[in-house]
């Protein structure tokens, strides 16, 4: 008996949350402060650097400004990668429908992939200390598909709420097809 066709419907569609950017953002800004520190401090040797660089560029040097534009580098240096954090988090989505994970990401590069819900093998829900801080967690996802066997869903608030709900897709779509699975038939590398 063959399975009748289904419509496939969005469920849902998920991102990770923006907070789990806030540590990223603690540690640039901290670092950035005992950069501006160590340069106030050792003011005499930044002086004499600067100094260099002015004898090396002579007209092109910025004399009225290159204390400013010293700690603009500095600054930027040190929260690009928490502004990249964001961004990533921003452009990542994953879109649950009741047949599949359909999943996108990329900051520049984007890359859309899914998987199969019934080829979701393993569901585990894990809440490091850095994510327990913020209220988040991470789903990971044990699949049998080749090109993507382990899926993680990184910064979700109710992690093990959501657990449970794809465990309560995985199920039902697999007895929608019939689909079986018996121990040992795992790829093998």
């Amino acid at each position: 008996m063959s399975t009748p066709p289904q419509t496939e419907e969005t469920l849902a569609r998920i991102k990770p949350s923006l907070r789990s950017t806030v540590p990223t953002w603690g540690v640039g800004i901290l670092l950035a402060m005992v950069a501006t520190w160590l340069i106030q401090t050792f003011d005499g040797v930044v002086v004499a650097i600067a100094q260099l660089v002015a004898n090396l560029l002579g007209d092109f040097f910025p004399y009225d400004s290159w204390y400013f534009w010293l700690m603009a580098i500095v600054w930027v240096g040190f929260l690009v990668r928490p502004a990249y954090a964001v961004l990533a988090a921003m452009t990542t989505e994953f879109e649950f429908t009741n047949q599949r994970l359909n999943y996108t990401r990329g900051v520049l590069h984007r890359r859309r992939d899914q998987i199969e819900l019934m080829r979701i093998r393993d569901l585990t829900a894990t809440r490091r200390l850095s994510e327990r801080l913020f209220g988040l967690g991470t789903l990971r996802l044990d699949t049998v598909d080749r090109s993507h066997p382990v899926l993680e869903i990184p910064a979700q608030p109710r992690v093990y709420d959501l657990k449970d709900w794809v465990h309560r897709l995985n199920t039902r779509e697999r007895e929608r097809l019939g689909y079986r699975e018996f121990e040992g038939t795992h790829a093998v590398d």
